[in-house]
């Protein structure tokens, strides 16, 4: 394989869990999770700050890809945007 083909590979790849996950976060808003998009992600030491205060501030669940998150609490979501939704 070249180098091309493992690129345009990867790039499948990525779009094919790209569409997975907007179905999986459309069907979990549908049974109520709420979605939250930060308008940037600041640095890398602030990303690490939004997980740690993620897993020790989140009662029930949640995920995130870049500055994209989903949580099944809306209590959660909430909590989350008063801290990090002016980032």
């Amino acid at each position: 394989m070249n180098i091309e083909e493992e690129m345009i590979n990867r790039a499948g790849k990525q779009m094919a869990q790209d569409i997975d996950r907007e179905v999986l976060w459309g069907m979990l808003q549908g049974i109520g999770w709420t979605r939250v998009m930060l308008p940037t992600m600041g640095n890398g030491a602030q990303a690490v700050d939004i997980i740690v205060w993620l897993e020790n501030n989140c009662k029930k669940a949640y995920e995130r890809n870049g500055r994209d998150f989903i949580f099944e609490d809306s209590k959660d979501a909430n909590w989350f945007i008063l801290r990090w939704g002016t980032v």
